[in-house]
């Protein structure tokens, strides 16, 4: 019976660390701030790769946006069509993030100038329903209710016999 009780006082440990941690929402350890940092390109062939850090919640979906600016024009701003990589509506905070733009399908005769430059936007989506852990701190919690159930059963390894005790298998003798 003591190795029970310490298995089952542990277990009460772990449920109750799983079930305070999922109280404190994993947004409070991070930092809620949304930036890019780091934006630098390279043009190879008829590819524009364009990287950059993005830092937020890791935890959250952010949405990223691609614009094209000129340096002697305030005004010009041109949101590049063919993209690939990470751009769009999910993309997730780290860092050395990618977009790739095929820039001649935009501009088929090229460009003219040298004073382009980028600049990537980003904002947090606040996405509706549950956040996951909820459902990993429902599921631990549900886990260790069964193994609970379990442990405190105590199932009876010899039950009593049936009143009247067991009948004689037949073909014995009496």
């Amino acid at each position: 019976m003591i190795t029970f009780s310490g298995r089952f006082k542990t277990l009460c440990y772990v449920l109750a660390w799983l079930l305070c941690a999922q109280l404190i929402p994993a947004a409070a350890f991070a930092d809620d701030e949304t930036a890019v940092r780091n934006v630098r390109y390279e043009v190879t062939g008829e590819l524009v790769r364009i990287y950059y850090d993005l830092v937020g919640p890791l935890d959250k979906v952010h949405k990223v946006a691609l614009y094209l600016r000129r340096e002697g024009d305030g005004t010009f701003a041109y949101r590049p069509v063919y993209l690939t990589g990470d751009v769009g509506s999910i993309v997730f905070p780290g860092e050395k993030r990618r977009i790739t733009w095929d820039f001649l399908k935009d501009f088929p005769d090229g460009m003219q100038g040298v004073d382009f430059f980028f600049t990537v936007e980003a904002e947090m989506v606040q996405t509706p329903g549950v956040n996951p852990l909820y459902w990993i701190g429902g599921g631990a919690a549900v886990v260790g209710g069964v193994l609970a159930i379990v442990l405190l059963s105590g199932g009876d390894d010899n039950p009593p016999p049936p009143p009247g005790g067991f009948p004689q298998p037949p073909g014995r003798p009496q």
